[in-house]
């Protein structure tokens, strides 16, 4: 790369040059092009581009070409964000609010989050609705929460869309209504909406504002479960519009992670019980491991009490059932006593202790658990 001829390009054609080494199957940069990228921002940086401060904040903040480094990016992207970078403002916010300790440095992010507002970023529509649902930072408002997402909406986000469809849903800040629900999931999960199109999985498999179709259901948890990426397709870089809200790339992938282990447990129960497949009971399982894996409490009951009664398997394995079910427990998950008070009492997978099996099985007694005080019984008539 001839540095001399790259140093004499306007920044606006060096900002071309970069976003035209994106890959267009990947969405990445090519690792041989990363140094010749790299060159092509640090140049227009050079020349006072705002776009060049905001991507170069950017990978500083991601660790993207370069090692992280939280002050460098903070300091593009003030520099960026104060020349009115819209997407450096969105970016800003997202960084200065996860390091927030108190109220004024909560409060110091606001105001960059209420610029990219200004500024109609998607993102921050989305994120400002968002508090405003859950109450932090703002006082509950599903009002004004409705409205931050129908503008976010309205501006192309398709995680806004499914959020109109959870309060439409739920009857938060507008009237019930199932039917327009399950209308912006499907919107939403069309546009490219992960959750949008888990959302509308479970409104096939409950039949909420749809007809239930476990088959339509399955289809839509499989599609979740089978993405790698978190988008259905990358972002065109290339685009302006997209370029102004490039924050949601490393901003909204959380809903991926969310929605990832809640697909895979649902997909468990549907095999398991034979709903739009016959039952398969070893795929039920890999479906419950999968989602324990990824962190999903109530998986780790389903997976630990199969590994335990060996549905699925050759032969059961008791040690294995009490790690997932000791996940369980752990997690405040009562149900998770019936299996490791039996494993106590006989010893099986866990250390034997008969009065702690019987004292875990009491307690559930005690909350009502019927089937607790069927296997007590059996245990004490050595039925089982």
């Amino acid at each position: 790369m001839d540095t001399y001829n790259v140093n004499a390009k306007p920044a606006e054609e060096l900002m071309n040059m970069y976003f035209n080494l994106v890959d267009k199957e990947s969405g990445d940069i090519p690792p041989e092009d990363n140094g010749k990228a790299f060159a092509y921002l640090q140049a227009a940086a050079d020349k006072g581009s705002p776009d060049a401060w905001a991507e170069i904040g950017a990978c500083y903040f991601m660790g993207y070409f370069v090692d992280k480094d939280e002050k460098k990016a903070f300091d593009y992207l003030e520099k960026a964000a104060l020349r009115g970078a819209a997407n450096a403002q969105m970016n800003l916010y997202i960084m200065m609010w996860g390091n927030a300790r108190d109220e004024e440095e909560r409060e110091n992010a606001l105001y960059w989050l209420n610029q990219a507002v200004e500024n109609n970023v998607p993102s921050a529509l989305f994120e400002t609705g968002t508090l405003y649902y859950n109450g932090l930072n703002y006082k509950q408002d599903f009002e004004k929460a409705l409205h931050y997402y129908k503008l976010s909406a309205d501006k192309g986000s398709s995680e806004a869309l499914a959020m109109l469809g959870v309060m439409y849903q739920q009857g938060q800040g507008v009237e019930k209504d199932m039917v327009k629900s399950a209308e912006f999931f499907a919107k939403a999960a069309d546009e490219g909406s992960i959750t949008g199109l888990y959302n509308l999985g479970s409104a096939y498999m409950g039949g909420l504002g749809v007809d239930q179709d476990y088959e339509e259901a399955m289809n839509c948890f499989e599609m979740v479960t089978d993405l790698e990426d978190p988008f259905f397709e990358m972002p065109d870089l290339n685009d302006v519009k997209t370029r102004s809200d490039i924050s949601i790339i490393f901003h909204m992938t959380k809903v991926y992670e969310m929605v990832y282990p809640l697909a895979h447990h649902n997909l468990g129960i549907m095999y398991q019980q034979g709903l739009g497949a016959e039952i398969d009971e070893k795929t039920a399982l890999y479906h419950y491991m999968l989602a324990s894996e990824n962190g999903y409490a109530p998986s780790c009951l389903q997976a630990g009490t199969m590994l335990y009664t060996g549905e699925g398997l050759e032969k059961s394995e008791p040690e294995k059932a009490f790690e997932y079910l000791m996940v369980a427990y752990n997690a405040g998950i009562p149900e998770a006593k019936l299996c490791l008070g039996m494993m106590h009492y006989y010893g099986e997978g866990a250390p034997l202790d008969k009065a702690k099996g019987i004292a875990m099985l009491d307690e559930l007694i005690a909350a009502g658990n019927v089937t607790a005080i069927q296997v007590k019984k059996r245990i004490l008539d050595n039925e089982i």
